[in-house]
């Protein structure tokens, strides 16, 4: 027995159920692991320590095109999101270098560990951010503000400062740009096979509606202990450039894909 459109009801009914679960915007269908951006960040406290590391260290994780900027500034930041749409609140320790990327200045993310499944697979999954977990914490013990990253219980980074010690009002506007800056990540996915990548792309992550709330500096200090199971200490630190502490909104929505490695080789091998 056919429909009035001459598709056996049977096809039909199984088209509609496979269209019913494509719905869903990640598995599993009875609770998706995360839900759809774009998600809102507001009042998401942040603890940024900027550092020279080493040349050899810098090129090591800088994936082409992008071209390390001068003098191999390493950032390492704690975000601690206190309200945050879809995910509730969270922890971050997101660990980047300043790179260059068509000749225009970008922050290139190589890793980054969370202390909540939710937003990990939501970053990775879609745009490609390096997320694991991981158990950092930021507090303020007295007069200081704190930033640790504990790995299996081990503590591998500790990042202190004053707290609020020099006010940067006078700068929120500059940085408030710079916080704009082109952040990239590199999407990598394997295929079923376990071997051939499926993803190889490099993504431009997209960030709006940053509002600046208040900004302070003052000195800071670093510390980094080598591990194998989270790699903090594979960019050492060299000297500490610069400390600074944010209170800031922003939302987090898509990506634009810039460069598509496996589209590149596939013309190169035409």
């Amino acid at each position: 027995m056919r429909s009035l459109t001459g598709e056996s009801p049977v096809v039909a009914g199984a088209a509609s159920r496979t269209d019913k679960f494509l719905q869903y915007p990640v598995m599993p269908t009875l609770r998706p692991a995360y839900p759809r951006g774009p998600w809102h960040y507001k009042d998401m406290h942040q603890l940024v320590v900027t550092y020279e590391s080493t040349a050899e260290a810098v090129r090591a994780v800088v994936p082409a095109p992008l071209q390390p900027a001068d003098g191999n500034r390493v950032t390492i930041e704690w975000r601690r999101m206190s309200e945050v749409s879809g995910f509730g609140p969270y922890t971050e320790v997101g660990h980047s270098v300043a790179c260059t990327f068509e000749g225009k200045p970008a922050i290139y993310v190589f890793q980054a560990f969370l202390d909540s499944e939710s937003p990990t697979l939501a970053g990775r999954e879609i745009l490609g951010f390096p997320k694991r977990y991981g158990e950092p914490d930021l507090k303020t013990v007295r007069e200081v503000l704190t930033g640790t990253l504990n790995y299996g219980g081990v503590q591998v980074a500790l990042a202190t400062m004053p707290y609020r010690a020099v006010d940067l009002s006078d700068r929120l506007a500059e940085i408030e740009q710079e916080l704009q800056t082109t952040q990239l990540v590199l999407k990598l996915l394997p295929d079923v096979d376990n071997h051939t990548p499926k993803v190889a792309q490099l993504i431009r992550v997209g960030i709006y509606n940053v509002r600046l709330k208040g900004a302070w500096g003052g000195p800071a200090e670093l510390f980094t202990v080598p591990h194998v199971g989270c790699p903090v200490a594979a960019l050492p630190v060299v000297r500490v450039l610069e400390g600074r502490q944010h209170l800031w909104d922003m939302t987090l929505s898509d990506g634009q894909v810039v460069h598509d490695y496996l589209e590149t080789e596939r013309h190169r091998m035409r």
